[in-house]
């Protein structure tokens, strides 16, 4: 067994050196923790380090920067040696104050990473304390902060919130249609933290609960996997227990008027003379329309085994009645979301006038919660046809609120033939980043005209368009200017975009702020009878086939079930080198279903290079010739912001910079060392290592290239520096024309074939497959235990192209008792649900 160890060491070591730019290759495998309780899965932080670079916090207040590295070294030396994962430069000194490996603390649901550096005091090390905490939602977080200290300088602490310290979630839909009234509780779900009710007046009992969504598994709340509510109880022992109080197991429903949410299936009810075999939860919610950002209140139940709770929250009425209640909020051209208390504001609107242009050249003018300055029209105008100042709309300052967004309606215009007065619909929301804030008219009628204008003015929350561990991104295919189009037939098509609402197309008038529209087309092909297909509410998640899903909810009434909402689910399959177009699969039970394959959900590819500048992927020999970047200029410049001047040459002479692409006056940035094509980010990676000397370590550097066809060659341009380091971003279209080489395959089982040709002989080749036959069933062996196996990974995980990350808060512990209290009090003592308790387990 010991050579077998020998064996597989070796393999992994050398498969990391191959991918790899790093000198020192340590075992990173304490960053992949068994959950300690149920032991049925496992936290991996491992793709919270970046081996390419270091982690920056700066803190000008206190003069200090820290580089930091949580599971593998610093890429940096720090102060000239190895060794370290954290590093504090402090009066222009580097102090190590964090070696690798940390000791890992797993208490209470508490984990934590506890870095010793060098000494602080005669008495005393530096000590870096790491608390994991889970937040669903925790996405990419570039601004980084310094870890607080506590007063003697020696202690530092950091909560860092990512989405890798949660246990897999169970999710049910919060939606309820009761009579044409729709009801939506998804704003009660929590995702980073619990609600907690007390059962009395004593601290403990107490019940932990979520909502449509298990309970968040964390520090002192150790309830089960699929537990939508527990009690958290102390045991004879005197520490904490936990009982199941139901699972997440069926969504919200109304029952004789009252909107209900049933826990079941929890842990057996013990109680005598009580004949039910399980535990269950009952949350009745009543509507309260000034009930915002309250709490539930337990009100018995718990000596029948079934625990009542009741909820007044705003949350609990219907969209119908939340929309009319809004009228009482309108006011000077603000109105507040009655689910959320955020107040849309469009104040700053009101001091101009605005043109729209329809498609058939027919204009209007009109003022956003204000009467025309232009006075052709009648008084008290808000819109005017400018042709023959027809009024097509009073003015009124009422924002009235809606899902998709808030509108204003002006009515009492000018007589239309039918007699009616003629009326305009103004409608605000919030686009994809990057979209026209220009105002667009959707549909004019003799008596009526819809207006939708796109603006940051009215972007409450915009949902994160990646998975909860950031593994799959799905960014890219988010639209800004026009929609995809999938056509069914010459009559039907679908309208679609990714996690954004639809960009304003004209006569396409779909409910505001939709996602998916399905649209018929008329003899003049115009569109009718659209149908919203659902909202962007939910971020793509990974199911349980570690498929990519995306949905979209609370559509257009379902045709066959009155009492359901259309909803559309996208799936996305990998496919290499195509971002891929989303196809019509089928409709069941009121959803539309959709499959879009893509490369975003594909991994990275490592790649060659070839003379004279040609890169070359291994798995589906795709081309780059990018000696066309060279085509007009043979060296790019380019200069941060003090003036430092970086020169860029891909496919320079040897006589340039001493065969570096990538210089900076006479110093060499690095020899190519990796070529990296990134499928999921759609973007291609040269990497260079072992530049010329600097401090203790050398110079290395970075080129990113975006295909981008509208900007031609295009620039390279700063992304990011530090002292030894330097990475670029080159959007460009010489990427996007990568093509196959027609005498290699499209497809390849290994993707490691072409690193390097060890020997061309036959008599080479059979004893490579025969000791590669030999390692591969010592392997096996090898990793059917499972700690093997989480080695492997940790191993495998620093080339990986799919790395999470986490949002990182940080917390001002001001006196050595508080640091004191971080590290272990009684948990009894600490009943809320805040960062301070877990900075105080």
């Amino acid at each position: 067994m010991f050579e077998l160890n020998i064996l597989i060491s070796f393999y992994c070591l050398a498969t990391v050196a191959v991918f790899v730019d790093t000198s020192v290759v340590h075992n990173n495998s304490f960053c992949v923790i068994k959950d300690p309780v149920f032991q049925v899965f496992n936290y991996n932080f491992t793709s919270l380090s970046d081996p390419t670079k270091d982690t920056i916090l700066n803190d000008d207040y206190l003069n200090e920067t820290v580089r930091m590295q949580l599971c593998i070294p610093l890429k940096q030396k720090c102060n000239g040696k190895d060794g370290y994962g954290i590093c504090m430069t402090r009066n222009n000194t580097e102090i190590g104050i964090g070696k690798i490996p940390p000791k890992v603390n797993v208490k209470n649901g508490r984990i934590l990473f506890v870095f010793t550096g060098d000494n602080c005091t005669q008495t005393e090390n530096y000590t870096v304390n790491i608390i994991m905490k889970c937040d669903y939602e925790a996405g990419n977080n570039p601004h980084h902060e310094l870890i607080s200290h506590t007063e003697d300088q020696c202690q530092l602490y950091k909560v860092w919130k990512t989405a890798l310290a949660c246990a897999p979630p169970t999710v049910q839909n919060c939606t309820v249609i009761d009579n044409g009234f729709h009801y939506d509780l998804s704003p009660l779900t929590r995702y980073s933290e619990n609600y907690v009710i007390r059962v009395g007046t004593e601290l403990l009992p107490k019940i932990i609960l979520n909502i449509c969504h298990s309970v968040i598994f964390e520090y002192n709340a150790l309830c089960q996997m699929r537990s939508g509510a527990c009690l958290q109880k102390n045991t004879d022992s005197s520490k904490l227990g936990y009982t199941n109080l139901g699972d997440v197991t069926h969504p919200p429903f109304m029952e004789n008027g009252r909107l209900k949410l049933e826990y079941q299936d929890g842990d057996m009810c013990t109680m005598k003379n009580i004949s039910v075999p399980h535990i269950k939860t009952t949350i009745y919610f009543m509507c309260d329309f000034n009930a915002v950002d309250t709490i539930p209140e337990y009100i018995g139940g718990s000596e029948e085994c079934h625990y009542q709770i009741i909820w007044k929250t705003a949350a609990a009425c219907s969209i119908e009645s939340l929309r009319n209640h809004s009228v009482i909020t309108a006011g000077k051209c603000t109105v507040t979301n009655p689910l959320t208390n955020f107040t849309y504001n469009l104040q700053s609107l009101t001091h101009a006038d605005y043109d729209v242009t329809a498609q058939n050249g027919i204009q209007y003018k009109f003022g956003v919660c204000k009467s025309l300055d232009d006075m052709k029209c009648s008084s008290e105008t808000g819109v005017c046809l400018t042709k023959n100042s027809t009024s097509i709309g009073k003015f009124n300052t009422n924002l009235m609120w809606q899902e998709g967004g808030p509108y204003l309606n002006y009515t009492d215009g000018d007589l239309c033939k039918n007699g009616r007065h003629r009326y305009t619909v103004i409608a605000f929301v919030c686009g994809a980043e990057g979209a026209s804030n220009k105002p667009l008219v959707m549909e004019q009628s003799p008596c009526q005209l819809i207006i939708h204008w796109s603006t940051n003015l009215v972007c409450e929350k915009r949902i994160k368009c990646a998975t909860t561990d950031n593994e799959i991104n799905l960014s890219s295919l988010i639209k800004s200017t026009g929609n995809y189009i999938v056509k069914v037939d010459k009559n039907t098509e679908f309208h679609i975009n990714i996690c954004r609402p639809l960009v304003s197309v004209p006569g396409l008038t779909c409910a505001h702020g939709s996602a998916v529209c399905k649209a018929y087309l008329n003899l003049d092909n115009e569109y009718v009878n659209e149908v919203s297909l659902g909202f962007p509410k939910e971020s793509p998640i990974l199911d349980s086939n570690r498929e990519t899903v995306l949905r979209y909810i609370s559509g257009s009434p379902c045709p066959e079930n009155p009492n359901k909402l259309i909803s559309s689910n996208f799936t996305f399959p990998c496919r290499y080198n195509d971002k891929g177009f989303p196809e019509f699969k089928r409709y069941e039970n009121c959803t539309y279903v959709f499959e879009w394959k893509t490369s975003l959900t594909c991994g990275a590819v490592m790649g060659n290079w070839a003379s004279p500048c040609i890169i070359k992927d291994q798995l589906l020999s795709q081309e780059c010739n990018l000696s066309l970047l060279h085509k007009d200029k043979k060296v790019y410049r380019v200069k941060n912001k003090q003036g430092k001047e970086y020169s860029i040459s891909i496919c320079g002479e040897e006589k340039f910079c001493s065969g570096s692409a990538v210089c900076q006056g006479s110093k060499g940035y690095g020899s190519l060392a990796n070529v990296i094509f990134d499928y999921a980010r759609d973007l291609i990676k040269l990497q260079y290592s072992n530049g010329d000397k600097c401090v203790n370590n050398f110079y290395t550097s970075e080129v990113r290239f975006i295909c981008n066809n509208s900007v031609g060659i295009g620039e390279p341009k700063l992304l990011w520096e530090s002292q030894c380091s330097v990475e670029f971003e080159w959007q460009t279209s010489v990427t996007c024309t990568c093509k196959s080489s027609p005498s290699d395959p499209t497809t390849s089982s290994n993707t490691h074939g072409n690193v390097e040709d060890f020997s061309s002989s036959h008599t080479g080749m059979v004893a490579g497959i025969v000791l590669g036959v030999i390692v591969l069933v010592a392997a096996l062996l090898y990793f059917r235990d499972p700690d093997k196996r989480a080695c492997l990974r940790s191993c495998w995980n620093p080339f990986s192209s799919r790395r999470g990350s986490g949002r990182v808060q940080y917390c001002r512990v001001d006196t050595t008792e508080e640091a004191c209290l971080l590290l272990d009090v009684d948990p009894t003592q600490c009943q809320t649900d805040s960062d301070d308790d877990l900075l105080n387990a």
